[in-house]
């Protein structure tokens, strides 16, 4: 049936929606399909449908549909102009009632003040970059712990191991900056002494290159005996492995989110149901994709289904046991508590540390 369905939103897949007729509302998804986590975006979509359809394409009184719409420009990453173009689009089409979204903060800063002008609330299950925050301009609800709550993470992480002195490297990049500035301010906020030489444990801001390994070993040359604890976007672990080789063994990676294994009950039903409907484990980006579904549908059955109902709905909202856990919305859109992992690479494999801030038992 789908296949027959209309395009409502120019330049975006097709609608999905399983009953007679049209529905009355839309949600829409904004994710780059070419990306090179082509697979877990993929997942995400099928998350949401699969969100839809157990709950019949129903939000109270109101027959809900859904829209996935591609961000990715020829590069293959995320494309301001789409970015642009798909958020213009939603606000556009009255029925839209909230965006999922996206995959890189940069995408979402684009989107928001187009959104915000229309009154349509974007569910960020990914998107950690610190300044996004909601506003009276333009709501956004985060999934994810921020940079900075990752941040804070890290800090403890290392002190808690007996470090009382850190160094404190980037690899040049924005995004690597962005995480060593978010870093600095934490440690010293851990009481860390950030050193220039030698230290007790060394922590690593940037993204996963060909300049990751001599990173590393900028590090370890910084280092005396302690932990070396890398940012988020220098992962994931079994690809950090994989392209740096020996010298990424031992590191810890921080990051967003609780992994698939330390799941509650809801969590696991729903992996339980994506097994059974996809015929594999879901990427723990689906799990968050189905929580961000879960929130808006709940959010439209509690407001009436208009823009700014559907918007304030969501920011209030207080999850309790959801597939991601228990937790609810501070007033800058950011979810508390707001989990983050602690993995260390051990061969060509990421092992689970810790989790903290987590709600889940």
């Amino acid at each position: 049936m789908s296949d027959e369905r209309p395009v409502p939103l120019a330049g975006c897949d097709r609608l999905y929606y399983e009953r007679a007729g049209s529905p009355d509302l839309l949600i829409v998804s904004d994710l780059p399909m070419e990306a090179s986590a082509h697979t877990a975006m993929r997942q995400m979509e099928q998350a949401i449908k699969l969100t839809l359809k157990s709950r019949d394409f129903r939000a109270g009184t109101h027959s809900v549909g859904y829209v996935p719409c591609d961000d990715s420009g020829s590069s293959g990453t995320w494309s301001a102009s789409r970015c642009r173009r798909n958020a213009a689009e939603a606000a556009r089409l009255a029925k839209v009632v909230g965006v999922i979204g996206t995959l890189d903060s940069g995408c979402a800063r684009v989107e928001l003040p187009i959104l915000g002008r229309a009154h349509v609330v974007l569910v960020a299950p990914l998107n950690t970059a610190s300044d996004l925050k909601s506003s009276a301009r333009a709501q956004i609800a985060r999934l994810s712990a921020s940079d900075d709550a990752q941040a804070v993470a890290a800090a403890r992480f290392i002190r808690d191991r007996g470090a009382r002195t850190v160094a404190v490297l980037s690899d040049g990049t924005r995004h690597g900056n962005v995480y060593r500035a978010a870093f600095g301010a934490a440690a010293a906020r851990a009481g860390l002494r950030v050193v220039r030489r030698r230290a007790d444990a060394a922590y690593v801001g940037g993204l996963l290159s060909g300049r990751t390994a001599a990173e590393l070993s900028a590090a370890r040359q910084r280092v005396l005996s302690g932990p070396i604890v890398l940012a988020e976007g220098l992962g994931p672990a079994a690809q950090l492995a994989t392209e740096v080789g020996p010298s990424a063994e031992g590191v810890y990676l921080v990051v967003a989110g609780v992994p698939p294994e330390r799941l509650g009950r809801a969590g696991n039903r729903f992996v339980r149901q994506f097994e059974e409907k996809i015929g594999t484990a879901p990427h723990p980006y689906a799990v968050y994709a189905a929580q961000a579904a879960e929130i808006l549908l709940d959010a439209v059955a509690s407001s009436g289904g208009t823009r700014a109902g559907t918007g304030r709905a969501v920011l209030a909202t207080k999850v309790v046991d959801g597939p991601v856990g228990s937790f609810a919305f501070d007033h800058d859109g950011n979810s508390v508590p707001a989990p983050v992992t602690i993995f260390q690479v051990k061969g060509r494999r990421a092992e689970l540390v810790r989790v903290v801030n987590s709600a889940l038992p």
